[in-house]
């Protein structure tokens, strides 16, 4: 190269180039949309996992103090009771002495926190008849669509200075719901880790999860249409495969809000199920392809892995229920004893018993690999008696785990029989069908998804009250047994302890005579124990009553308006008789006799006091309240009507009394129901369970109880 001559350029001609240049300066109104797109998606998200975070930290900030609460409360009680009160009843010791003292600021964060809970979760909003709001799911509902659509349509004038492009706000509405498609999947699900974090169960996120969806569906066609205002062509023409999958995730997700709506699920529940999950699975899919072609799709990808896991989750705790418990070789005498109580049902099938016209009794061993806490429902199928194989339904176990038998300071804790015991409301559809399976002969069959909810831990509270509406004792019941236990076994755990329940027949005792007779028994006197049993269908009962019968009505549990599936008697463990149902009809042969000697010792406790006509829960909660010191929970399970009477009861705050030392108060709901529903149909908002499971987990069945559909979203 070095010898080569230089190049010269001098005789050349001038030559004219004719070449179209761009501008070289970028446009403005690109590069800010580029990084509104990118970062408003990621604000809003962290605004919602702001809130997550904050949700799960007031959860183990409260569990925490509990059980701070719950150690320094035993410590209190296992000295206050003195030797001169030992021979006392728990239920004559009524210690009233001054309990409020002068206003002490060291209390205004318990003020603040209980009227905070008065406010929000006790006062409601009725949307047309099928939605009942509290304040905080309406604030939470504004809050949630004042964040997505500010974010939005904020900052959307272009420098030339149009107001709203379309530039602008199409791709960020676009990208705000594609984020949020994991959410709506977590939301939906039953193992989904915003409940662990959060203690609020799956079944109360379902309003959350159709919240999502709906304001989801604004914002898609609000991306559709600010596209569609741009023009559809070329790359983004409606021929695009890309652009298809878009408009069909789109019309699904459309079509999916509307026939999720209370009263369209209501008349066709069966549909329902199957469109949710056909056009879920449309929508997810087809988001992911359409939003993958724009580096989007890690977005939606946590959606389908979610939705995945779960599954696979609940498929594996159907095949553990499979296991049953095996038989244990004792080594000792005093191990066969305890192992014996335990594993006495591994030989054991499910039964299926008539009680009444009304009742049937279903008797099962308990899973090997089942364990859950008081209060907790599973989800249920039965092959060869439902109708589909999508059809699965909750139900609560109202039984306490199994323990053994011990003795603690003379104390007896009680046995675990091993089984599992189902009292069913007989009506028309699946629990119908089960009545005609009793006379078949033929084993029944049923799959456990669960346990599921999260009930309240009743830890660290000075006084707990318990009330029941009819089957909502199939709740009340394990929670009951649960702290009498633990105080037996531990030392108090609560001062009061206070059981309601209303019936319309005496002989309904006769339902839980055994485990109440066993919890009675050797009890310790270091907790208040009184037993209220309200019998509205006895005559005294209704002379009293002043309400018309409509109204009457719609207070009784056993209202024929509920769904077998929304109405529930739940399971019991019981080691004794069990009495007919509510109708007071005498029991087929081989049935199972009313009230048994056992029940009438109850009756004849000092504990129980049995009340002729309807509980003021008004003046009740008022008059343990006044009993009560520091802390106090309240559940309650029964109808709309009566979860209505206890809100109602608590909602107003109490600033000044808890500052002089007045209890703040936790309030749990469980209701049935939820408005007018079609009776031939199982509650309708909870997602489509696993379809037929594989053969070889076909071989025996466990049992089931009867649905109690949670209305109430929060614990409060």
């Amino acid at each position: 190269m070095a010898d080569l001559p230089p190049f010269s350029v001098t005789n050349c001609p001038a030559t004219k180039v004719d070449i179209t240049v761009g501008s070289q300066t970028p446009d403005a109104d690109r590069v800010i949309r580029i990084s509104h797109a990118e970062q408003y998606p990621l604000q809003v998200w962290y605004f919602l996992t702001a809130f997550i975070f904050l949700v799960t930290l007031a959860n183990v900030v409260g569990l925490g103090l509990g059980y701070y609460r719950d150690r320094r409360r035993r410590q209190e009680l296992g000295q206050a009771w003195t030797d001169a009160d030992a021979d006392a009843e728990p239920s004559i010791r009524r210690p009233r002495e001054e309990m409020r003292g002068s206003i002490n600021i060291l209390r205004l964060p318990h003020a603040t926190v209980d009227t905070f809970r008065a406010l929000s979760f006790r006062w409601t909003v009725s949307i047309g008849r099928s939605y009942t709001l509290n304040i905080a799911e309406v604030v939470l509902t504004a809050v949630y669509i004042v964040i997505c659509f500010t974010w939005s349509l904020i900052n959307t004038t272009s420098t030339k200075g149009v107001k709203f492009d379309p530039h602008y706000y199409a791709n960020i509405a676009g990208n705000i719901a594609t984020i949020q498609f994991p959410l709506i999947v977590a939301l939906g699900m039953k193992n989904n880790i915003i409940s662990y974090l959060t203690g609020v169960s799956f079944d109360k996120l379902i309003y959350l999860h159709g919240m999502v969806s709906r304001v989801l569906v604004v914002l898609i066609w609000l991306h559709a249409g600010g596209r569609a205002q741009l023009g559809l062509v070329g790359k983004v023409a409606v021929t695009v495969p890309v652009i298809q999958a878009g408009i069909l995730a789109g019309v699904a997700l459309t079509l999916l809000s509307v026939v999720s709506i209370r009263p369209i699920r209501d008349k066709a529940y069966e549909f329902f199920l199957i469109v949710h999950l056909v056009l879920g699975v449309i929508c997810v899919l087809a988001a992911y392809f359409h939003a993958a072609s724009l580096d989007f799709g890690h977005f939606l990808w946590p959606s389908i892995l979610l939705w995945g896991l779960d599954r696979v989750l609940r498929l594996l705790r159907i095949a553990l229920s499979r296991i049953k418990k095996k038989a244990a070789t004792p080594t000792s005498a005093s191990v066969e004893s305890k192992e014996l109580s335990v594993h006495a049902s591994a030989g054991v099938k499910p039964k299926l018993d008539f009680l009444s016209e009304h009742f049937i009794l279903l008797t099962t061993p308990i899973p090997r690999f089942l364990h859950w806490r008081p209060g907790q429902s599973v989800y249920l199928s039965f092959p060869g008696v439902s109708l589909s194989p999508f059809e699965a339904h909750p139900f609560t176990i109202a039984t306490i785990p199994a323990t053994s038998t011990e003795s603690d300071s003379g104390n007896q804790v009680q046995a675990s029989t091993g089984k599992l015991k189902f009292f069913m409301r007989v009506r028309s559809g699946v629990t119908r069908r089960l009545l005609s399976h009793i006379e078949t002969g033929k084993q029944l069959r049923v799959y456990f998804d669960g346990p599921y909810s999260s009930p309240p831990v009743l830890m660290g509270y000075d006084s707990v009250v318990l009330i029941a509406g009819g089957s909502g004792i199939a709740f009340t019941l394990p929670l009951f047994l649960d702290l009498v236990q633990r105080t037996k076994k531990s030392g108090p755990v609560c001062r009061r302890l206070t059981f309601t329940w209303t019936i319309r027949h005496v002989d309904n005792m006769s339902w839980i005579q055994s485990e109440i007779s066993d919890a009675l028994q050797n009890l310790p006197n270091n907790m208040i124990l009184n037993l209220h049993i309200f019998v509205t269908g006895s005559a005294e009962a209704k002379a009293q009553s002043s309400l018309s019968a409509s109204q009457e009505e719609e207070l009784d549990d056993d209202d024929e308006k509920f769904d077998e599936h929304v109405n529930e008697i739940g399971a019991v463990e019981n080691r004794g008789g069990v009495g007919s149902g509510g109708s007071g009809n005498t029991p087929r042969d081989g049935g199972i006799s009313p009230v048994s000697p056992e029940g009438q010792n109850i009756l004849a406790s000092p504990m129980v006091q049995i009340h002729h006509g309807r509980v003021d829960l008004d003046k009740m909660l008022k008059d343990e309240i006044a009993l009560a010191r520091d802390t106090m929970s309240v559940s309650v399970c029964g109808t709309l009507t009566l979860a209505k009477t206890v809100r109602k009861a608590l909602r107003y705050p109490r600033f000044v009394d808890i500052l002089k030392g007045g209890p703040t108060v936790s309030l749990h709901v469980e209701a049935f129901g939820s408005g007018p529903v079609n009776e031939n149909r199982p509650p309708p908002h909870f997602p489509p369970p696993l379809p037929r499971f594989p053969q070889w987990l076909d071989d025996q069945g466990l049992e089931l109880s009867l649905h109690r559909f949670r209305d109430e979203r929060f614990v409060v």
